[in-house]
Parts: C-alpha cells; sequence; structure tokens
C-alpha cells in the first residue's frame, strides 16, 4: 500500500512539471526546531533553489522566534537572508545578490476527525526575487494548509494554497498551491516530498513548476 502511494505521488510530480515549457525548478527546504522554555521555540528553516537542470538559484538562511499564546494562537517573527545568483548582462558574468527581510506571523487551526487544518497569515517587508517586486515591497501573505492523517501509517498527504497579497499595488502577486505527502519517520523527523506551482497569472509572468524535498527535525 505504502509503495503505491509513493508511486502515485512521483506520477503526480511529473504529470504536473509537463505544463511547463521548460525543466521544473527544484526546492529544498529544511526546518530545525528547539523548545527552549515552556510555550517558546526558536527556529531555523534554510533553503536551497534551483532552476532546471539543477542550475543554482538562490540560497536562504532564516532563523525566528515562536510563541504560543493559547491553544488556537501563536505568534512568531523572523529575519531571512536570502542570496541569489544573477547574470549581469553588461558585465556577462554571474554575481550574488544578497538581501535580507523581516517577517512576522499569526498562526491558528484545528483538528476535524482525521484532517489536521493550519492557517497562517504572515507580514513580510519584501518577497522572494523576481521581476515583480522590488526593494520597497510589502506583503501580507494568507495562507491555507490541510493534512491527513492516514489510520495506521506513517504517511501523511497535503496540500495548501498561499496568496501574496501585495500591500503597495494592492493587488495579488502571486499564488502558491502545494501538495505533497510527509512520511513521519518517528516524532522529531519527517521527510516530505512535493509539488508546487507558483501562478504568477495576475502579472502576466509565466508560473513556475517546483518539485521540492523538505525535512524537519525537532531538537
Amino acid at each position: 500500500m505504502k509503495f503505491r502511494i509513493y508511486l502515485l505521488v512521483l506520477a503526480l510530480f511529473f504529470t504536473f512539471s509537463g505544463f511547463s515549457q521548460s525543466q521544473p525548478s527544484t526546492w529544498v527546504e529544511l526546518e530545525f526546531s528547539k523548545k527552549i522554555i515552556r510555550n517558546l521555540k526558536v527556529e531555523f528553516n534554510p533553503e536551497l533553489r534551483m532552476f532546471g537542470g539543477f542550475e543554482m538559484d538562490s540560497y536562504i538562511l532564516e532563523g525566528g522566534l515562536s510563541y504560543k499564546l493559547h491553544k488556537y494562537l501563536t505568534l512568531a517573527g523572523y529575519y531571512r537572508f536570502e542570496n541569489e545568483y544573477n547574470y549581469r548582462e553588461k558585465r556577462q558574468i554571474y554575481e550574488w545578490e544578497p538581501a535580507g527581510r523581516i517577517a512576522f506571523d499569526a498562526k491558528s487551526g484545528f483538528e476535524l476527525k482525521r484532517f489536521d487544518f493550519q492557517f497562517r497569515l504572515r507580514y513580510t517587508n519584501g518577497s522572494d526575487f523576481d521581476d515583480t517586486t522590488d526593494d520597497k515591497a510589502s506583503f501580507f501573505r494568507y495562507r491555507a494548509k490541510v493534512d491527513y492523517d492516514i489510520k495506521n501509517s506513517k504517511l501523511i498527504p497535503f496540500a495548501s494554497v498561499e496568496a501574496f497579497h501585495d500591500l503597495i499595488a494592492k493587488d495579488v502577486d502571486k499564488m502558491r498551491y502545494t501538495g505533497g505527502l510527509a512520511y513521519s519517520i518517528n516524532k522529531k523527523n519527517e521527510l516530505s516530498l512535493f509539488y508546487r506551482l507558483q501562478d504568477y497569472s495576475e502579472t502576466g509572468k509565466e508560473s513556475m513548476n517546483i518539485l521540492g524535498i523538505g525535512y524537519s527535525l525537532k531538537f
């Protein structure tokens, strides 16, 4: 049964990636967290992003704190450093372009039978590197995510949708649609595979197909 589910997920990945005119990008997302005191956690979330053909796009170093105020409310703050590898037409060389930004989260959620619903509102003073934003960008990011707990299985299918609301231009800059499968190795370790569509239809930019792998460790 588990083997069939893995084959289904891989088939979906390659099916969705076929919608792109180019090879899908590859993202590696890591999450490390440790409880400091009751309800307070420190987090470190590095990422590696590559274009099709595993060409370097950018890497991200993000760290912060989250505090659980209530069963249904967690607040968090993060600082993110991102370095993107860009080609300079005038000099005809590749150079790293660094940038930093902060983010503040309000998270909530609830369980319903075997479903786990999660909601996040994030404010950030910038967005990911692309041609539709600038250094003065300011965003609200709205994300809804649902997990399903399969009975007697360590496999957890999940899906999420995220909207990027540009507070300066006052419109939706892009949408992210994600679907995948997580595997709970034990209480502290989790591995996941996912497909993500980054949709820029509101701005006219070509959408991105992304295949990703994630790993989470709780110390």
